[in-house]
């Protein structure tokens, strides 16, 4: 930048914007703010949804085609972080040598107070949370907790067995945590943790319909004695067409986002006997109940839980209601019970899956109760309820999900997803997993959730279809949803027969997509799930599945705890040892063994950052790069919310230079430093703390000591950008106002946003030029600081549009705009900086769904991604590629590969020249990885 470029000029002058679409498409205000989730930005800012797990993930095939690493002497591969957080041991067997007297929460209490030396947590801090019976075994469930407050994921299993009057303790699975010695006291209160939840993470205010419910405090553990925080569930629906169950939790020392995740798993009356009339047309009995007024309605009293609990099946039509309204908590009154005035239930009835769902809710509960012996969805003869024929925005929702209380259920191409048994087993057996082990929805712990339940969803519908397991369609799931359209094996979601290996095929996918990739992982634990139903007895292999998640998994249990569960839960129902070398046989052949894990790729590069957590997956306004870079200094914004154990900070920034030693840690113990810029001077970057949220800054380097640029009590400052001594910086204050505000270098700050209502985001700066995201998010603002005007323009597209990345050039201006309707979409344009209405959209060759960019004067860098979902896909892990600035500005196809790496490319960082670093999953962690050029081709 121009020494001066930030003088004192005009005072700004805003123009009305340019609108390249009618002002009805334009997105409605949210109540959080008019830009409804508006992402943060930077100098070269990155924002999406994407939110990447850090540790604990594993690389795809090694592949052949990797490259050498670049030559340069003085870059070496830096050391693996310190070990993880203390636990007890996963599993044990055969500490007792003798039976222990009571009943079995008592033996299990007295064991595990007998080999204290063991489990290394003192029994007074674990509750017992329940015990199943299954014929004479027994599993004593405890929960963690430390001074009283709950620990997220720690639980412990210990299983007993009847034996001489008393229990024999035959083993003990799950989680605890050995090491908590963090303060419970709360510094920050729950209503600035509740107000600093949607300041900090913008994604939040675009939740249409938020509710927002508190559970208190939570210990999230780590390798430093643990961290309080308090636990919110913000519940609603996304732009996108997806729900949103997402799980927050606040550091309650410093105020900030420890960690967020998605959650969603996607008066009596007289019994009567009716007939439906499904989708594909056939006839079937229904049982229902005759109403007051004469009516009949979907409602089931026959069950064997009826008598003694009062637990029915119930189906609901919501009548195209918006299934943000629908999901979370009880059915609402202004969704009525399927009706019909005769016995008869068709027309409109089937069209809107109501009789599938009612049918299918009734084979499920008689499959678990039958054959498993489970009363119902939780265990305890409660109603089955069943929402069917929700839409999203007046259209088709297509998808179905385990709300957390019931089953709700959209279209798919007309056809309601209720069709499928599989389908409607897969989400009733969320709600059994949810009951029993608790699997996290997230990485592992989500796959194996998933599995379970397309493992009980697919047994089903081959037992009530009659299809052979040695049928190769017997693994398809959701093969039935396109109602004879397609064949069954282009019509279905996912194969449990695809033969997927965890060592060559799991997909460390972003947090954001899938949740880590908990449906496209789960076909590899799944598949040897199906693979030893196949070669056992099929009723065997569903009580050993079904007692696994019961009695031997806790929340966070992954792939290899459940080789471990199956094996442990086979034994206990006398499983032979014929049997028991299937179950091996099985997991053998998807690769799942200890230490499977540590078994990925490697990258062609120099890693800058292990096993890190960039901030950006936790903190929605973050930069979405692996690095920002400034010269030969670099500096990795990251933090240790999701792979808490894996021993890194809360969140800080490393600082370091390219082919130097050593890097240097900016970190406090009592504030979150995140989002960091870079000039020649110093280093700016967002302080977090219990006493407010402002700007800081350090040396060029990350030398000298934190001192404050800005941070008023009456206002959050983030978003901050350095370039040749002048700062830019997003002002927030209570009542939802966010304002640009540009201090020059002599100190003068000036507001470049002083109009009422406005909603700045994704702020960015360079060469005496501030751009900006403002109205709903679908106006770029480009200020220029030597003529004080600015101008606008409103993106093109439709409804869901948004500029949701901004960055420059010397000469450009480049933005990245996300859109789409349940699938996401993104584009790439870019303009001269003296005309915002001469944009030009540039041609790119790959998938840019959810894709990341960085720019420089010379090239244009971006990552591949392509949609995983229920009912999405996923076509490999992100790559980065890049091409020449004049080649793309001039239409010319010369993208080339970043990198050979075997695992995903994410978030590139462009420096000087070929100067590039990204995040990269081979090397079975999320590394931040660096060459100082492009590999080029990688055949």
């Amino acid at each position: 930048m121009r020494h001066g470029a930030f003088a004192p000029g005009p005072p700004p002058v805003h123009p009305a914007p340019h609108d390249e679409r009618s002002a009805r498409q334009r997105p409605g205000r949210h109540p959080h703010g008019s830009d409804a989730g508006v992402r943060w930005g930077g100098p070269v800012r990155r924002t999406s949804a994407l939110r990447m797990l850090a540790a604990g993930v594993v690389a795809t095939a090694t592949g052949a085609a990797l490259m050498a690493a670049p030559a340069w002497a003085d870059d070496t591969d830096t050391a693996r972080p310190a070990g993880p957080a203390g636990v007890a041991p996963a599993m044990t067997r055969g500490l007792d040598k003798a039976p222990r007297q009571g009943t079995p929460a008592e033996a299990a209490r007295a064991h595990l107070k007998a080999h204290q030396d063991t489990y290394k947590v003192p029994v007074s801090d674990l509750r017992t949370v329940r015990t199943t019976k299954d014929g004479k075994q027994s599993s004593v469930r405890f929960q963690q907790k430390h001074e009283g407050v709950p620990v997220f994921g720690a639980e412990y299993a210990v299983q007993t067995q009847a034996a001489d009057g008393g229990q024999r303790i035959t083993s003990a699975t799950g989680t605890l945590y050995t090491d908590l010695t963090v303060s419970t006291t709360a510094e920050v209160s729950e209503a600035t943790a509740r107000q600093r939840m949607f300041s900090l993470d913008r994604q939040l205010s675009r939740v249409r319909g938020a509710k927002t419910e508190s559970h208190g405090l939570t210990v999230l553990p780590d390798a430093h004695g643990g961290r309080l925080t308090w636990h919110f569930t913000v519940t609603g629906g996304q732009d996108d067409g997806s729900p949103v169950r997402q799980e927050v939790f606040v550091d309650a020392r410093v105020g900030g986002i420890a960690l967020s995740y998605n959650n969603i798993d996607a008066a009596d009356a007289a019994p009567a006997r009716g007939t439906g009339v499904r989708v594909d047309g056939t006839e079937a009995p229904l049982d229902i109940n005759k109403e007051a007024d004469g009516s009949y309605t979907l409602v089931d009293s026959t069950r064997d839980m009826y008598p003694s609990t009062g637990g029915q099946i119930r189906t609901y039509d919501a009548q195209r209601k918006q299934y943000t309204l629908v999901a979370g908590g009880p059915v609402t009154d202004d969704i009525p019970l399927a009706t019909s005035g005769s016995t008869r239930f068709d027309g409109a009835n089937t069209t809107s899956g109501a009789v599938d769902a009612h049918l299918n809710a009734v084979k499920v509960y008689e499959y678990y109760k039958e054959r498993i012996g489970r009363d119902g969805v939780d265990g305890k003869g409660g109603t089955i309820t069943s929402v069917v024929n929700v839409a999203a925005n007046g259209g088709d929702y297509a998808n179905a999900f385990w709300d957390g209380s019931k089953m709700v259920y959209g279209h798919m191409d007309g056809v309601p997803l209720s069709v499928g048994l599989d389908v409607v087993g897969h989400e009733m057996t969320h709600g059994v997993t949810e009951h029993s082990a608790g699997l996290v929805y997230l990485n592992q712990s989500g796959a194996l959730n998933e599995a379970i339940s397309d493992y009980f969803g697919n047994a089903m519908e081959t037992a009530d279809k009659g299809v052979a397991m040695s049928d190769p369609a017997s693994g398809l799931i959701g093969e039935y949803l396109c109602n004879g359209t397609k064949p069954l094996e282009d019509c279905a979601l996912r194969d449990l027969n695809d033969g997927r290996d965890a060592q060559k095929d799991y997909q460390p996918i972003p947090l954001d997509i899938d949740n880590g990739g908990v449906h496209y992982n789960s076909t590899i634990v799944g598949g040897a799930l199906w693979d030893m139903r196949k070669n056992l007895d099929p009723g065997l292999a569903d009580r050993i599945v079904y007692r696994s998640a019961q009695n031997y998994l806790t929340p966070l249990s992954g792939f290899t705890d459940m080789r471990n569960a199956v094996t442990l839960a086979a034994r206990s129902l006398n499983a032979s040892e014929h049997d028991l070398a299937v179950i091996a046989d099985a997991f053998d052949a998807h690769g799942i063994e200890q230490g499977w894990e540590h078994k990925g790729g490697t990258h062609d590069g120099t890693t800058i950052g292990a096993n890190v957590l960039p901030a950006y997956e936790v903190y929605s306004g973050v930069d979405e790069q692996a690095a920002q870079i400034n010269g030969d200094v670099y500096a990795i914004s990251h933090g240790d919310a999701v792979a808490w154990d894996q021993g890194g900070a809360a969140f800080g920034i490393t600082v370091g230079r390219f082919g130097k030693k050593p890097r240097h840690e900016l970190a406090e113990k009592d504030a979150y430093l995140l989002d960091p810029s870079l000039d020649d001077d110093r280093i700016v970057f967002t302080r977090i703390t219990a006493d407010g949220v402002g700007v800081y800054r350090t040396g060029a380097k990350g030398q000298g000591a934190i001192k404050k640029l800005v941070d008023r009590p009456d206002a959050d400052e983030t978003e901050p950008v350095t370039d040749d001594g002048a700062l830019a910086y997003i002002s927030t204050t209570a009542d939802g106002e966010q304002d640009v505000m540009l201090q020059t270098p002599d100190g003068r700050t000036r507001n470049l946003t002083p109009e009422a209502g406005t909603r700045a985001a994704r702020l960015a700066m360079k060469n005496g030029h501030v751009a900006w995201a403002g109205g709903d998010g679908d106006t770029l603002y480009l200020y220029d600081a030597a003529t004080g005007t600015t101008q606008n323009l409103r993106i093109p597209g439709w409804l869901f549009n948004y500029v949701s990345d901004i960055q420059f050039t010397s000469d450009r201006v480049f933005w990245r705009e996300t859109g789409g309707f349940l699938i996401p979409s993104t584009t790439f344009r870019s303009a001269p900086l003296d005309d915002l209405s001469a944009a030009v959209k540039p041609a790119y060759p790959q998938s840019t769904a959810m894709a990341q960019f960085s720019v420089n004067d010379d090239y244009f860098a971006y990552s591949t991604y392509d949609l995983w979902g229920a009912l999405g896909s996923w076509t490999g892990p992100g790559k980065v590629y890049v091409s020449t600035m004049a080649d793309l500005l001039a239409g010319s196809d010369s993208f080339r590969r970043v990198s050979c790496s075997s695992g995903a490319q994410l978030a590139p960082s462009l420096g000087t020249g070929q100067r590039v670093a990204w995040l990269d999953t081979s090397a079975a962690a999320t590394d931040v990885v660096t060459r100082g050029s492009f590999a080029g081709t990688c055949d």
